[in-house]
């Protein structure tokens, strides 16, 4: 019994310890530490059982959105928490700042969401421009006219 880990706001030693601190033995009476674990102060620390934890999986980075098209085709697309903020960011511009931002957009899956959800004409346009020129398709920035990027661009 080295380690312990406080479970109720207690003081030991005239230190005071919240849930979750490390209270060390020497804290503690060893004639006592029965009596304050029965109490429910304390628990002895797992190690092993921490260590077990940490390693958790990582977190899902990605999701499904299905896009309707202008055809009325839904297109299922796979979406990454950077692409979500790329909408937000495009959607709160104004439209010399938005078209900015999306010739810098380099996901061709937040080309489509953005096509999708900003009605504003010049930025329906800069996204299939841009769409295209991620393609390799140089040359076509006048038409687009709001057409999401074909082929699932960006999967």
């Amino acid at each position: 019994m080295g380690v312990f880990t406080c479970t109720k706001p207690a003081t030991f030693a005239g230190v005071k310890y919240m849930p979750g601190d490390t209270v060390p033995a020497e804290a503690i009476p060893a004639d006592r530490v029965g009596a304050v674990i029965r109490l429910g102060l304390i628990a002895e620390a797992q190690p092993a059982a921490e260590a077990q934890r940490e390693p958790e999986p990582p977190a899902t980075t990605t999701f499904t959105v299905p896009v309707t098209l202008e055809d009325g085709t839904v297109y299922d697309a796979t979406v990454t928490p950077e692409a979500v903020v790329e909408l937000v960011a495009v959607l709160q511009t104004t439209v010399e700042g938005a078209t900015a931002r999306v010739k810098a957009i380099t996901d061709g899956t937040a080309l489509i969401l953005i096509d999708a959800c900003d009605s504003r004409k010049t930025i329906k346009k800069a996204a299939a421009a841009r769409a295209a020129e991620l393609e390799g398709k140089p040359g076509t920035e006048e038409t687009g006219g709001g057409e999401p990027p074909a082929g699932g661009e960006g999967e």
